[in-house]
Order: structure tokens, then C-alpha cells, then sequence
């Protein structure tokens, strides 16, 4: 007897089973547009590859708030040779209230395009206050350069937020990156009084209590040690001044 030839099984189909694009579109709109904010907001690059998956991303990264939030990480400082796709976006940014556009025309307005006063720090103020962390650290540098004990105060205030969230070596790096493409003309000048008042019988910075070790500069953001605070403080103003070159005296005296 011929053996019987078997029949050859169809996998079933499931009409209502959902593919990735189904479960995107069944989002709300706001979550869409949070998710591609989130991506949008570490890297320009991921945003771009995002918005290729499918419409629905490509729709929500048009919203404002997509704008507001996205990394600039990739396009220098100063557009030295500008392209128009480049300045197309960086234009839309900008009208957009993109908080990093906010912080870098902060940067060249205190620093390249100076007045007589300090009233062109106001741009990087409202970066600050916005929470930008580049922009506090740079902000409150600056409050901590000045003589009137109440700026210093205010500068401190941004400064502790940024070591409370554990990112004062991230930023000092990265405006130490701006720093390299900033043309300065303006000439700060550093208050001689350090922060720490007793230097001769503080904990001084350097050095955890009771174990003798030197910190690295990744232990900075970390509290977990008994060491005076001012002088900690005083040591980035140290490292401030070298970096923008700020003077010992006013030129003007």
C-alpha cells in the first residue's frame, strides 16, 4: 500500500494581531510626542532614524515640544561655515524656545558681544532657571566671580543643585568644549576673598576623612565624605579662572 502523502499544514492567521506600526498608532497623541521628545533630547541623530520608522513619529516630531527638548550636541557652537539645512533647523529651534538655542546665544552674548554691565547675563539667567545644567553651572560661575556677597550666595544655590545632581564634572567638560570655540571679549575679574574663610582649620577638599586618599575628579559628585564645602568650590573657581584667562584686578582702577 503507497504510504498516504501528508497534507501540508497552514499556519493560522490572525487578522486582529497587532504589528509594531498597530501598537504605535494605538498611543495617544501627547504620548507620542513625550517618547520622541525623550529620544530627541539625547541625540539628534536617534531622532532623525526615529522619524523614518513610520508616520506616526514623523507627525509627532513636528510638535513644539519636540523642538524645545532636542540635543544640539551635533552642530558647533558658532556656525563658522553654515549650511542652509543647518540653519534651517537651528532657526526652527530657536523660534521654538529650544532651551540649549536659549543657553548658547547666553554664552556668546555675555562673552563675545559684552555691554558695560552685567545686563547680558540675562539671557543665561533664564537658561538657568529653565534648568539647563550647562547654563547653571556657567550662571553660577559667574554669580561666584562677583564681589556682592548675595550674587555669590545665588551662585552657590546653582552650584549645590548641580552637585546634588551629580553632573558638576559633566558640565564644567562641557563648557570647557564651548570655551574652545568662544571668541571672548569680555575680561572678568575674580574676588580675591575665597569662599572658605578658614582655611587653616577646615576639613580643606582634597582628602576624605579618616582615609588619606586623594579624590579623582570622578569622585567630586559624590557627597559620601566629610569635606568643607567652600573649599570645593574654590577649587572650580580655581579652574574657572584659568579657563577664561579672568584677571586678578580690574583693568579700570
Amino acid at each position: 500500500m503507497a504510504p498516504s502523502k501528508l497534507k501540508k499544514t497552514r499556519k493560522p492567521t490572525f487578522k486582529n494581531a497587532s504589528s509594531p506600526t498597530t501598537a504605535i498608532q494605538s498611543l495617544p497623541k501627547d504620548m507620542l510626542v513625550e517618547v520622541v521628545a525623550r529620544v530627541a533630547s539625547h541625540s539628534f541623530t536617534d531622532l532623525h532614524s526615529m522619524k523614518m520608522c513610520c508616520w506616526d513619529f514623523l507627525d509627532a516630531s513636528e510638535d513644539s515640544y519636540v523642538w524645545q527638548q532636542v540635543s544640539l550636541d551635533k552642530f558647533p557652537l558658532i556656525q563658522w561655515f553654515p549650511n542652509d539645512k543647518a540653519l534651517s533647523f537651528l532657526k526652527r529651534c530657536k523660534q521654538s524656545g529650544n532651551i540649549e538655542c536659549v543657553c548658547r546665544d547666553g554664552f556668546i552674548e555675555f562673552f563675545c558681544h559684552p555691554n558695560e554691565n552685567m545686563g547680558d547675563l540675562e539671557i543665561l539667567k533664564v537658561a538657568a532657571e529653565k534648568g539647563h545644567m550647562e547654563a547653571k553651572y556657567m550662571y553660577g560661575m559667574i554669580l561666584l566671580c562677583s564681589e556682592y556677597d548675595e550674587l555669590r550666595r545665588k551662585g552657590l544655590e546653582h552650584m549645590r543643585f548641580l552637585r546634588k545632581s551629580m553632573c558638576v564634572i559633566a558640565c564644567r567638560k562641557k563648557v570647557e568644549q564651548f570655551a574652545q570655540h568662544l571668541w571672548i571679549n569680555r575680561a572678568l575679574v575674580r574676588n580675591q576673598s575665597p569662599l572658605c574663610r578658614h582655611k587653616s582649620i577646615c576639613n580643606g577638599w582634597r582628602l576624605k576623612k579618616g582615609r588619606w586618599i586623594l579624590l579623582d575628579e570622578d569622585d567630586d559628585d559624590d557627597d559620601d565624605f566629610h569635606s568643607c564645602e567652600y573649599c570645593r568650590w574654590d577649587h572650580e573657581l580655581n579652574f574657572f579662572y584659568n579657563l577664561f584667562s579672568v584677571a586678578w584686578y580690574s583693568f579700570s582702577e
